[in-house]
């Protein structure tokens, strides 16, 4: 089929102001997809989502705290798609230790940098039933054991017991890494800084325990009284 030079001008006429045409913007945050970002906080803590959020949400956790592992299971995907994906709320992850069992695990959590670590954050709290049944099983000369030596060769006698060494093996970690990690004084002073901060500033005296903005949010320590809070606030 053939064009007249007249058809064939109007026609890319017609093209330039469709391509010149503007298409209709969406804002930046619906074009990204926040849960993909991970940036760190003052406090060190991570931050999962925009970093210019509106609204900061943060959980101080242990990882022997079985609530903590319930609040992961029930909230991981629902808080992410419902609420961090469209940039006006942010979720951050502080410690708040309990014992010399969470804190190997929390040093260990922090393990390759802060892209890694949601996914450590989420292997360990996924298994915590396994690895927390080896302790609560275990005999009372060998938990004496655990609290002997130097606090890195306790942290490595620990991570020993619990096979943290095998799980974070299978997230592509070696013995040496994992050693190095265990012995990181600057992450462990990060960790027991965010402890006393939760305990000694803000109060807080359970895991999970939730602030908003930098303000705890009362009688709130699981999915199904912190989901409530979240829908009500403002976008």
């Amino acid at each position: 089929m053939k064009f007249g030079s007249a058809y064939l001008a109007s026609a890319a006429l017609g093209a330039a102001v469709i391509f010149a045409a503007p298409v209709p913007a969406q804002s930046q945050a619906a074009q990204t997809d926040w849960t993909k970002r991970v940036t760190m906080s003052d406090m060190g803590g991570h931050v999962m989502g925009n970093p210019l959020a509106k609204h900061r949400l943060a959980e101080y956790m242990s990882y022997t705290c079985n609530h903590c592992a319930n609040f992961e299971a029930e909230s991981h995907g629902p808080l992410k798609s419902g609420f961090v994906q469209k940039g006006n709320i942010s979720f951050e992850v502080r410690n708040l230790v309990l014992n010399p069992i969470d804190l190997t695990a929390a040093m260990l959590a922090r393990c390759g940098g802060r892209t890694a670590f949601f996914g450590n954050h989420r292997a360990i709290l996924t298994s915590q039933a396994s690895w927390m049944q080896t302790f609560q099983s275990a005999s009372p000369e060998v938990m004496q054991s655990l609290n002997e030596g130097t606090v890195p060769q306790r942290l490595q006698k620990i991570a020993k017991a619990a096979d943290f060494y095998g799980l974070m093996k299978k997230r592509g970690y070696s013995a040496g890494q994992i050693d190095a990690c265990l012995t990181d004084q600057a992450t462990q002073d990060k960790i027991l800084a965010m402890t006393k901060y939760a305990t000694g500033t803000l109060k807080l005296t359970g895991t999970p325990s939730f602030t908003l903005n930098n303000k705890p949010i009362d009688n709130v320590h699981n999915w199904a009284r912190l989901r409530p809070a979240l829908v009500a606030l403002p976008e």
